[in-house]
Formats: structure tokens, sequence, C-alpha cells
């Protein structure tokens, strides 16, 4: 017999199928669309983000102390399920890190997410039952001043001064409340100009730090409000509503889908 015919030809050996589990991915929609990243972003223009469904691992993630401690635990659970490694949960924006967060809940645990609601009217704790399924990106603003980088500017009634305005990101909230932390301390704690300072990227065209700092520091009230209502109707998010009625009451209302600290369990 000669070598050849006792070599094996593996191409003809039928391949074991493993028996690892591989977890599905989906696609989550993002309320921004990828239009407010700048450009060498990973999700700059991008629609949706690919994610694959929570394991084992997340919930190790979930049952972190130390973690759980240092308020990480939905950032790397964000991380973790990512498909694209390049993106950081610091550098999502706000209403698309929500979409992610429901998308993981509901995809892990199902869809019905229990809540207990006060009545506003009366008082009485409801037991209700949210859809998470039913909660869809809001409808975005189609008349703002874009800029190539993602920002957005406006012009401000009273002062008449052209301020440049971006969204904030996860990172944002993180130093906006370390640094309302540290002045709480020595009671001097500004939370208005702490946000606005992140949020100004310049004055008119001017980004020099001391210039924004000076502008947050003596803005007019009229001013400060049309940036607030400008910033909420420019950023993108889901729509949390749905309609309340009390068991006790029947009192009715629109609220938001409160999202507490057992999000992520359930019985």
């Amino acid at each position: 017999m000669s070598r050849n015919q006792n070599r094996v030809n593996i191409s003809q050996v039928p391949a074991q199928q493993s028996s690892i589990y591989t977890p599905p991915t989906t696609h989550v929609v993002l309320p921004s669309k990828g239009r407010f990243y700048p450009e060498g972003h990973p999700l700059h223009n991008c629609e949706s983000i690919e994610i694959k469904e929570m394991t084992t691992k997340e919930e190790e993630i979930l049952m972190n102390e130390s973690l759980l401690q240092q308020g990480l635990v939905v950032d790397r659970l964000i991380e973790s399920v990512i498909i694209n490694n390049n993106v950081s949960a610091d550098t999502l924006l706000v209403g698309d890190k929500n979409a992610i967060i429901i998308a993981m809940r509901t995809e892990g645990y199902g869809k019905e997410y229990e809540i207990s609601v006060p009545c506003p009217a009366c008082g009485h704790l409801n037991e209700k039952e949210v859809d998470l399924s039913l909660l869809k990106p809001a409808e975005e603003a189609t008349d703002l001043e874009m800029t190539p980088n993602g920002t957005f500017m406006v012009t401000l009634p009273k002062t008449k001064v052209v301020v440049e305005l971006k969204l904030l990101t996860g990172e944002d909230e993180k130093i906006i409340l370390e640094t309302n932390e540290k002045t709480k301390k020595y009671g001097l704690e500004r939370p208005i100009a702490t946000q606005y300072s992140r949020m100004i990227v310049s004055v008119n065209g001017n980004t020099d730090s001391s210039e924004i700092s000076a502008l947050v520091s003596n803005l007019p009230i009229r001013d400060s409000r049309v940036i607030r209502k400008t910033y909420k109707k420019a950023n993108p998010d889901m729509d949390m509503s749905f309609h309340f009625q009390c068991d006790k009451c029947n009192h009715e209302r629109g609220m938001e889908v409160p999202i507490t600290a057992n999000f992520f369990w359930t019985d």
C-alpha cells in the first residue's frame, strides 16, 4: 500500500458539530441614527448597532460587587454585548445607551417589565406591567442647524450670542456627576453651570474654555431656558412614555417608564 493510500482525506471526514452555544445577535435601532457622532467615531452615520444576547458572562457582571459599588455595571454590560469592540460605552450618546439597555433587557429576560407606580392623585401603589417591545425612538427634530461634527447652533434671544452645542455622552454625565459631588462638599455646587460647560462647544465661534465659562456664569435666564428647550428637542432618545391608570381611583395620565435597580432582575 502506498503512502498516498494511507493518507486521510480530511475533506471527506464529517465535521463534528460544536456543542458550544453561540448567542444570537440583533440590530438595535439608534435614536441618534449616528447623526451626532463625529467623523472617526465607529457609529458615525450608523442607524443601528449589533449586540449579542446576554449570557452567564453578563450575569456575572451584574453580580460583581466591585462594579456595583463603582457604578460601572451598566457600562460593562453594554461593552460586553456590543459586537464592535471599537465602541466604548463612554462615547455613546445617552439616548443610544437607553436603546441598547432596553434591547438587552428585552432579549435577555423578555419584554414584560413589572413596576410599582404610586398614583400621583391618591398615592395608591400600583403594580403594573410594561411591554418593553412597544418602546420606540422618539420623533427626531428636523429644524436644527446641524454642523458636520454632529453639533448644532443656537442663537440666544437675549444676548444674541451664537452658541454651538453638543449632545452629552456617558463620559460627560460621569464628569458632571463627579464635579457636582466634589463641589457639593464645599457648598459650591452649580449643577446647571457644570452641565452647560460640557454642552457648549463654542461661543460666537470661540472655543476657549474661559470664554464659555464667562458666558455660563452670566447667562440670562431667558437664554438659559432656550438652551435647555433646544437641547431637549434635539436630544435623540427613546420614547419611554406609557399610559397609566390607577387601580384604585382610576386616575389616568401619561407617565415615563422608570428604570429601577431591578431592571435586569426577574423572579
